[in-house]
């Protein structure tokens, strides 16, 4: 990749645009940056520690090769990885360093505007340990009062109190805190939620301690007492019901990371996945004459569904002047919103649209694709021939069709339309145009030979999530935190773009290192070639 493409950053680089204000003008020159981009992107790449992978700059031959280093150079100390992270970090710098990359890319004629692009997601793990709520709350409690007496010792000591140093002194477990005779989970919350209403009382009592308010782990504790306790008409402190609790999106599930969200995905039985962390989104382009490179790396909250992500992702293609003739996905990532949205972009959305769910999915009942519009006169018909009375927009941006009561009640297909009380008239919710005219006209070619040919092509990024997830690590957060993990992921992505273009540009491809098996060896004896598709 080097002799072909040479050094894909350079220091100039950053020292502009959004790395302008990387590095201070004044004190002792640092690490070059372009260095370290590669360094880090090379660690990613074979999954290393910091420690590992100053150790690879100083002794590996081939890492010298790759960074352009000299064979006497000793490298550099592995906190300078760290800092470096830390820089792109706080200036949330992650996608300009990706959107570096692609230029360099891009100007090799490797990626290009107008091409097939396809995008999937993946869970990925906190860097946080699993924790119930009472153990949450308990570590929440801890953590504060950790961070208070290292700053201020004497204001933690007039609070302690008998059983404080067995329930804060180590990392809390309920395991180990309910094994005491007559010890009960409510009994134990309600004791925790007790030491917390004191703590934060004392702070708001003393004047001279309202610094402790700003204090991070004291923030974090505020709010999981706001979610998880109530105070009652008498004063008392009343703990939560799982059914009073926020919704998953809101909720902290770890104050050592307030963005972690617990989730899940899939149908339910063996197939759903749960999981407390993130969600990783790669789009990488898929044109048959070039390589498959990682064009797009986006990180939402755990709960955020795939819908979400359609248009902030086609929005960082276009900014990087790499938006996509085609854009494939899977069913997750339509809506109604970013249809509209991909006409507007001339993006063509190729993905699978939902044609009935709930109870149309069970009875297979009629859906909107059933009922034909006629935009002039404003009105639809319904598959028994009846004719709308009215077509009104609503609120939340959709349109309300009304049918007659008359046309309705005696209707002899009725147990196939949409639900409502028996002696009214039943309505339908459809989009505006032109989104429904893109809905329907989706839904009809999913169904051709044309289509699920064009769409075959969405397959290859399943496969690159694995490459991430085996090589670099994707699914298991090293940092904590939505910022530092979005790195990460960034990293990752471009991790995968330094892998494929090294097989791209390998003049002596290695070989497959399968183990051939026993029946494919007989097929390969005997000249017996793979079934046409």
């Amino acid at each position: 990749m080097r002799d072909a493409l040479g050094p894909l950053f350079v220091d100039e680089d950053f020292a502009v645009g959004e790395f302008e204000e990387m590095y201070a003008d004044l004190g002792r020159p640092g690490v070059s940056p372009a260095l370290l981009v590669m360094v880090t992107v090379l660690q990613f790449l074979h999954n290393l520690s910091d420690r590992d992978a100053a150790v690879a700059v100083a002794d590996r031959i081939s890492w010298k090769y790759a960074l352009g280093l000299e064979l006497e150079d000793t490298g550099f100390d592995a906190s300078v990885l760290c800092e470096f992270r830390a820089r792109l970090v706080a200036g949330d710098r992650a996608d300009a360093l990706l959107t570096l990359m692609l230029e360099r890319l891009k100007a090799a004629g490797l990626v290009r505007a107008g091409g097939r692009q396809r995008t999937d997601s993946t869970h990925v793990l906190a860097c946080v340990r699993r924790l119930n709520r009472i153990e949450c709350l308990g570590e929440a409690l801890r953590a504060a009062l950790e961070e208070i007496a290292r700053t201020s010792p004497g204001f933690v000591v007039a609070l302690l109190a008998p059983g404080w140093d067995e329930r804060y002194g180590r990392k809390v477990e309920t395991g180990r805190l309910l094994r005491r005779k007559n010890a009960s989970a409510l009994k134990l919350a309600e004791q925790i939620g007790a030491d917390g209403r004191s703590l934060m009382a004392a702070v708001d009592a003393d004047p001279t301690a309202a610094w402790m308010n700003d204090l991070p782990q004291v923030r974090i504790l505020r709010e999981l007492w706001d979610q998880h306790y109530e105070t009652t008409r008498t004063g008392a402190l009343r703990y939560r019901d799982t059914g009073e609790l926020p919704p998953s999106a809101g909720r902290i599930r770890s104050p050592h990371d307030p963005d972690a969200r617990y989730s899940t995905k899939g149908r339910p039985g063996a197939d759903t996945v749960a999981w407390t962390g993130s969600k990783a989104h790669l789009t990488e382009s898929c044109d048959e004459d070039l390589p498959n490179l990682v064009t797009d790396v986006h990180t939402t909250p755990a709960t955020e569904p795939d819908t979400c992500a359609t248009t902030p992702v086609q929005d960082k293609l276009i900014g990087r002047d790499l938006k996509p003739g085609e854009h494939l996905t899977d069913s997750g990532y339509p809506s109604g919103a970013n249809i509209g949205a991909s006409l507007e972009r001339g993006i063509t959305l190729l993905a699978p649209v939902t044609v009935a769910t709930g109870r149309g999915a069970r009875n297979a009942t009629f859906t909107p694709k059933d009922f034909p519009v006629d935009r002039h006169t404003g009105t639809a018909r319904c598959p028994a021939g009846a004719t709308s009375i009215s077509m009104r927009p609503k609120k939340n941006g959709l349109v309300r069709v009304a049918f007659a009561r008359a046309d309705c009640v005696p209707c002899p297909i009725r147990a196939r339309c949409t639900t409502c009380a028996p002696h009214l008239g039943r309505s339908l919710e459809i989009h505006p145009e032109p989104i429904h005219t893109a809905r329907t006209r989706m839904q009809t070619e999913q169904d051709t030979p044309q289509w699920r040919k064009a769409y075959r092509a969405r397959a290859g990024i399943e496969g690159t999530i694995p490459q991430a997830v085996r090589g670099p690590g994707l699914r298991r957060a090293r940092y904590r935190g939505l910022a530092k993990t979005h790195l990460q992921n960034v990293l990752t992505g471009m991790a995968l773009n330094i892998r494929r273009l090294g097989a791209h540009f390998d003049p002596n491809p290695k070989p497959d290192r399968r183990h051939p098996s026993h029946i494919h060896t007989l097929c390969a004896q005997h000249n017996i070639a793979a079934t046409p598709a």
